[in-house]
């Protein structure tokens, strides 16, 4: 379950999911569903459907940068509701697949809402993610636009606002030192004694 939940943290490249990366996957989600459905094992179509969800080629086509936490949360929530859907729904199977299928998509849904939020947060600290093209992992930070561009945005705000700053500090020096000046004239001129009076013969 665990290379699961970390599966989903990475982005995808090429059209494929970065769960492709973890070829031991497919016998994890087989695992998990024996658990849940129990003896003899489940439907050959319910563990079809799943094997599409997570390792199916152009499934997660887009970029994701997923939280660790609220990924968990929301891949718990699934097969939560998986479990559920196998308690009402286990003597019909369409309706099943039915039920299993609606909250694959709510899934992917909850993904991108997720994946979105984090793109417009101000990341404090670095992200780690797996290039999918080779399956190695690198660090991101939010000096990358593509990841945080609520941080970009608030840097390229921060410089031109202390642009601003400097420029009406050095407007306002300007016309501090030129009415200094004048004053300081005005003041010589009143200390200068008047010249006198030269007459010739």
């Amino acid at each position: 379950m665990l290379l699961l939940l970390l599966g989903c943290l990475l982005p995808a490249a090429n059209g494929k999911s970065c769960l492709l990366c973890w070829p031991g996957l497919p016998a994890l989600l087989d695992y998990d569903l024996q658990i849940l459905w129990g003896t003899p094992g489940p439907p050959t179509e319910l563990s079809q459907s799943l094997h599409t969800l997570f390792l199916k080629d152009h499934v997660f086509i887009e970029p994701w940068y997923l939280d660790q936490n609220r990924m968990e949360e929301a891949a718990a929530k699934l097969f939560n509701h998986i479990d559920e859907a196998i308690k009402k729904f286990r003597d019909n199977k369409p309706s099943l697949l039915e039920e299993i299928h609606i909250q694959q998509k709510v899934f992917t849904e909850k993904l991108d809402e997720i994946s979105e939020e984090l793109k417009e947060k101000d990341l404090r600290s670095t992200l780690e993610v797996m290039n999918c093209a080779n399956c190695k992992t690198h660090f991101l930070t939010c000096k990358d636009p593509t990841l945080c561009p609520a941080s970009t945005g608030s840097t390229f705000a921060w410089f031109v606002s202390l642009g601003i700053i400097l420029f009406l500090a050095s407007v306002a020096g300007s016309g501090c030192y030129i009415f200094w000046h004048e004053k300081r004239k005005k003041e010589i001129e009143k200390q200068e004694p008047s010249s006198p009076l030269v007459f010739h013969s």
